[in-house]
Formats: structure tokens, C-alpha cells, sequence
């Protein structure tokens, strides 16, 4: 009887980074008295995903999207605050604040290594664990072309000459302090004269443009380019309060210092590890990951009923079914993915999940078979860093991280696995499964950092639903039966299959290819006879 249950002998645990149930637990009881060794790698592999479109469709893009268009707000949200800061210092200055254009190919692809021990402690009821080894990696190629001609920014001269910016930004500071110093004593000679007012102003503007100044300079990787209109107009308006000063009897405080180098390819890449583009991230480029431990996984199986049918008159079998049911919780031993790392997998979810199934069998002569299930996840929640911005907002500023309570979604999945038998020992087999689960909740915890930036974590729930379809080819390899008829000495079991992503929405979800290779092994620590029978294509 043990027989129907080969064909729940596949674990379907796609190692890519969807919240809770990726990973299934073996589905096969083992007979009472043996224990199972499963030893499975997959290879999983993805450059694209089903993304949203600007109405909100779902549409098949590249990875690498983010990475591609004109350097903009969008990749550097500083530069947002560069182009304030600008406008404030300079009103009506007309403003391209993009060093240029990217492209940029991202691949992602990940090997697991899944070990499995399972016991039979009775033939109806079989207790394991699954222990999982993966290995990531992130593949980034980005080009960037500078807009020479038509851009007004280049690489921050807080960047290449930071002395230069911090005399100049010292410079400016020591004037507003003596004109504030000098409409003190202006206004207590005389609180109400015209003179006592001047001062003041001067004393704020100067104030003022010394720290919107100095905002622009560290908002992002890039300032104003000199030689561009831009660069004229603000050398103008603070040449304005330079002559202010001097006629104040305050000294100047020279010529702003101004971008005078163009960013470069190299450049582009090391942008995120800047400590002043305000990104504190690792230089954009590979990721090369290490073997890590994923969520283990500890799971029961018990059987609820079977029963078959055969020919009175040859007494081939005719019909025969099964009704399984399990229970898996998957430990958070898995790493989450880093904040510091640009397009960084995570290992596993890092929190614990409590999943049940039921999983049926139906199969019709020797050679036609059923199987399907469904399971149904309960994903607890958990306290981790993140950075909150938008999905798409792949160089989130550092003082966006927060500490979130992060809450995943209950997730549903549902399989059926055909399969037709060549012979007694080689079956093919094709497969569908689909795997829902809902937008996640995210609140933030704790007091905001100092000097961070006010942030809405709806930005990280936007994206977390994941809708996906996939279907499946494979080929499977038992000497059970034979052992069972006493004909091998110990059962081993092989499989090969190849699963591809077909549909699926949500934002970021994967399209995802993989193959997936399980060897299992049988060794008898008590009850060392075959089993139970069970009918023949059962």
C-alpha cells in the first residue's frame, strides 16, 4: 500500500526570495522501523519578474528596469533635495539634475542543497526534518552614459575635492555667525532703526543659504556641473551675498566650489558607498553569496484512509486511492536579506511558519495517476531592518532604515501531478501549482533615528502580494515495488524535474526557471520486512 504514495515523493522547495512557502516537505511515508536520507539540489534562476505597469496592469519586466532610464529621483531620491536646495538658493533656476542615462541587466540565480531525515515510527504516521544549504548569487551589469551636453550636474565635488567643500562650507558658516553677531549689536544700539532690521536679514539669509548650501551638497552623489546655466545662476545669487557681506564690512567668502568632473561608468558603481550620497550601501555590482543556512523545516505526516479495487476475473487492479494529511513548521534559521546590499537574496523568511496540508492520491489501472493537495501557511510575525521606500526605490537613503515589525500574509498553495508509468520502476510525470498570498503588513517600531527622514510603510506593503503559476515536467526513478517483493535489498528512489513560471502578479514576483534532482535512501533500524502490501499500480 505503500506504493501510491511515490508519487508525493517530490519536495518542491524553489529557493528564490517569496515570503513562506517556497518549500514543501517530503510527502512520502516512510514504512515503520526505516529511515529516509533525501539529499536534493535545485537550480533556480530568474532575470525577470511580473511587475505593474503605470495603471497598475501586470506586465513581464526586466530586473534590471529600476536600473535603466535617466538617473533621476527615482534611483537616487536625493536628488530631489539637491534640486530644492538649488531652486531655494537660485529661485527660477531651470534645473536637470541627471548625470545621464543607465542600462542595466540583473540576473539572479540560486543553488539549494536540501538534507532530509525522516522517519517511519509507524506506516501511517512518519516524523522529519529538512535541513537546507543555499547559496546565492546576483549577477549586475550596468553601462552608464553621461549627458555632457544637456545635464546640469556632474560628480559632487563633495566627493572628489570634500576639503575644498568643507573650507568653503566653514567659510560661509563664520560670516553668518559675524553677521548675526553684528545686527546683535546694530539692534541693541537701536532695536527699531532701519539699520537693526537690515542686519537681521542679512544675518538669516546668510544663515539660510549656509545651510541649504550644505544640504545640496550632501543630498546626493552629484551638484551642479560649473559651465552650465545652472552653475551661472547659482554663482550669481551667491556672489549677491557675497557683495552683501563685503558692503557690511564682513569680508567675502569667494567663488562656491562646483562640480568640475563628470561621472564616469566606475563612478556610477561606487555611487552607493559614497559617505556623501547619503546611501550607505556597498558598491552596485555582483553579489557573490556564500553557503548559509535556509529554514529548517520539521514535519509530520500521518495517513487518513486508502482503499482499492481489482478485476474479479484477472484480478489486475482496477482503482485505488489515498488521503494524506500534514503539519510542517519552518524555524526562522534562514538570513534575511541585507539592507546594505544592493539586490541582496535573503536565505530564507527568518521567521517561523505553521503550514498544514491534505494531499490525496487517485490511481486507475497499472498506469494512470493522480495526485494533488493542497496546504494552507500561517506565517508568524517578526521585528527586522529594513529601509522604507518604494519597491522600485533600489538606492533607498540610509536615513529612510527603520526598525519594522513585519507581519507576512497567510499564503495558499495547490499542486496536481499527473503521472503515467513506462513500467514498474520509471514513471513521467507533469505538474501545475499555484501559490497566492496577500499583501503583508509593516509597522514601524521604535523612536525615528536622528537626522532621518519621515517615512510611510504602505511603501513596503505595496508590492508584497505574490500570485504565481507554474507547471512542470519531470521523470522518476523507484525500486520500492521491487523491494517490496523482496527482489532489492534496500530502496532507492530518483527524480529529475523541470518547473518553469507561466503567470503570476503582485510586482515582484519572480519568473523563474529551475531544475531540481532528489536522491532518497532507505535504511531499516527495526521492522525489517517489506511493509505492508499494497495493490499492484497502487
Amino acid at each position: 500500500m505503500r506504493r501510491i504514495l511515490v508519487h508525493f515523493a517530490v519536495c518542491w522547495c524553489l529557493c528564490i526570495p517569496l515570503p513562506a512557502g517556497a518549500q514543501l516537505a517530503d510527502e512520502t511515508l516512510v514504512p515503520a522501523g526505516r529511515a529516509r536520507l533525501l539529499v536534493q539540489p535545485v537550480y533556480t534562476y530568474w532575470d525577470q519578474r511580473f511587475g505593474l505597469d503605470e495603471s497598475g496592469a501586470t506586465r513581464r519586466e526586466s530586473l534590471g528596469a529600476d536600473l535603466t532610464g535617466p538617473v533621476d529621483a527615482s534611483l537616487f531620491p536625493g536628488i530631489t533635495a539637491l534640486e530644492d536646495a538649488i531652486r531655494a538658493l537660485a529661485p527660477g533656476t531651470a534645473l536637470q539634475a541627471s548625470p545621464g542615462r543607465s542600462e542595466g541587466l540583473v540576473q539572479h540565480d540560486v543553488t539549494r542543497v536540501e538534507t532530509g531525515l525522516h522517519l517511519g515510527v509507524f506506516d501511517w504516521l512518519t516524523v522529519g526534518v529538512m535541513v537546507p544549504w543555499v547559496k546565492n548569487r546576483t549577477t549586475v551589469d550596468v553601462a552608464f552614459h553621461p549627458d555632457s551636453a544637456g545635464g546640469d550636474v556632474g560628480l559632487s565635488p563633495a566627493i572628489t575635492d570634500n576639503e575644498a567643500v568643507t573650507a568653503y562650507l566653514a567659510a560661509l558658516s563664520a560670516a553668518a555667525e559675524a553677521a548675526a553677531g553684528r545686527a546683535q549689536g546694530l539692534c541693541a544700539a537701536d532695536p527699531g532703526g532701519a539699520a537693526c532690521a537690515e542686519a537681521q536679514a542679512l544675518a538669516a539669509r546668510a544663515q539660510q543659504t549656509q545651510e541649504t548650501l550644505g544640504r545640496a551638497y550632501f543630498a546626493s552623489p552629484f551638484f551642479v556641473r560649473d559651465g552650465t546655466e545652472a552653475a551661472t545662476a547659482l554663482r550669481q545669487a551667491l556672489g549677491e551675498l557675497d557683495t552683501s557681506l563685503a558692503a557690511a564690512g564682513l569680508g567675502g567668502v569667494g567663488d562656491p566650489v562646483l562640480s568640475r568632473a563628470p561621472v564616469t561608468s566606475e563612478d556610477f558603481r561606487t555611487l552607493p558607498a559614497s559617505p556623501t550620497g547619503g546611501i550607505g550601501a556597498e558598491p552596485l555590482g555582483d553579489v557573490e553569496g556564500l553557503w548559509e543556512l535556509g529554514d529548517v523545516e520539521l514535519s509530520a505526516l500521518v495517513r487518513l484512509a486508502e482503499g482499492s479495487a481489482r478485476d474479479s476475473v484477472t484480478g489486475e487492479p482496477t482503482f485505488a486511492y489515498r488521503l494524506n494529511a500534514g503539519v510542517l513548521v519552518r524555524l526562522g534559521t534562514g538570513r534575511r536579506d541585507r539592507h546594505d546590499v544592493i539586490l541582496d537574496l535573503p536565505t530564507g523568511d527568518g521567521q517561523t511558519d505553521v503550514e498544514g496540508r491534505v494531499f490525496g492520491y487517485a490511481g486507475v489501472g497499472r498506469r494512470l495517476a493522480l495526485t494533488g493537495g493542497i496546504r494552507f501557511g500561517i506565517q508568524r510575525p517578526t521585528t527586522i531592518l529594513r529601509r522604507v521606500a518604494p519597491p522600485e526605490a533600489l538606492m533607498a537613503p540610509l536615513t529612510t532604515l527603520r526598525a519594522v515589525r513585519w507581519s507576512p500574509a497567510p499564503y495558499l498553495g495547490a499542486e496536481v501531478e499527473p503521472t503515467w508509468r513506462f513500467s514498474e520502476a520509471l514513471s513521467a510525470f507533469g505538474s501545475y501549482r499555484l501559490y497566492h498570498k496577500g499583501l503583508d503588513d509593516y509597522q514601524v517600531v521604535g523612536e525615528d533615528p536622528p537626522g532621518s527622514v519621515p517615512v510611510d510603510p504602505r511603501d513596503l506593503e505595496r508590492e508584497s502580494a505574490v500570485t504565481l503559476h507554474e507547471v512542470g515536467v519531470g521523470l522518476r526513478y523507484t525500486t520500492l515495488q521491487a523491494w517490496r517483493r523482496g527482489a532489492v535489498g534496500s530502496p532507492m528512489e530518483l527524480h529529475l524535474r523541470l518547473r518553469a513560471s507561466v503567470a503570476g502578479s503582485g510586482g515582484q514576483t519572480p519568473v523563474r526557471s529551475s531544475v531540481e534532482f532528489g536522491v532518497r535512501f532507505y535504511r531499516a533500524f527495526w521492522n525489517r520486512g517489506q511493509g505492508s502490501e499494497v495493490p499492484d499500480g497502487a
